[in-house]
């Protein structure tokens, strides 16, 4: 027989050209359905057909969904960088933000929730945190490493703020979040951005306006 044997079909049938590009594909396509269906209602047939690609190429680049999970979320946000989003310009600013250290924190968190380009990543990790037990933990943990280590910057007696202090104002952040952009409970989905804040700030600050205890 002199015909060459038969090559095999491509992979994946609607592959974009590049691993590159194909990867990135699968990352978008995870987050899009893990933000709208949770962790555990996502599938990774699901993320493959949205994706256009097999799903033994999802398994080849992340291994299993957990990886995937991840790495889809690390891809759009740093979860230990959440208050780190706006630089300190100059000395006056420097100044107003020392003496606004409640309005600087929601501002600096919530600023992540209203862009569109990480949003997705955190109701990923919400929703998944509202029904998994071992995701909460983990990117609990991480959040309140994120908080923990801004107050140490910002000022030096903030590191002696009991751990009731240290869970009790990302409790308000977070609790917020949720209602907002994660089950957008009205009014607050619908609320005007400045608005909110004029509204959450003074809640926030209540807290540091508190003695710190031993």
């Amino acid at each position: 027989m002199t015909g060459a044997r038969r090559k095999r079909p491509p992979l994946g049938a609607g592959r974009r050209p590049g691993q590159s590009t194909t990867r990135d594909q699968i990352l978008t396509a995870a987050l899009d359905l893990f933000a709208v269906q949770g962790y555990s209602g996502t599938t990774m047939r699901g993320i493959a057909q949205r994706a256009e690609v097999d799903p033994a190429l999802i398994h080849h680049f992340f291994g299993n969904k957990d990886g995937l999970f991840r790495e889809a979320v690390s891809s759009r946000i740093d979860m230990s960088a959440l208050f780190e989003s706006l630089p300190e310009k100059t000395e006056e600013e420097r100044e107003v933000r020392g003496l606004s250290r409640g309005k600087r924190i929601a501002r600096t968190f919530l600023s992540h929730w209203e862009d569109e380009s990480t949003r997705p990543a955190l109701v990923a990790v919400y929703r998944a945190s509202l029904s998994d037990e071992a995701t909460a933990k983990t990117f609990g943990n991480e959040f309140d490493a994120a908080f923990v280590s801004y107050l140490g910057r910002i000022t030096s007696e903030e590191t002696e703020r009991t751990p009731t202090f240290t869970s009790l104002v990302p409790a308000h952040l977070v609790g917020l979040a949720i209602l907002r952009y994660v089950l957008a409970v009205e009014p607050l989905a619908s609320l005007e951005f400045e608005e909110l804040m004029e509204r959450l700030v003074p809640a926030i600050e209540v807290h540091f306006g508190r003695p710190a205890q031993a």
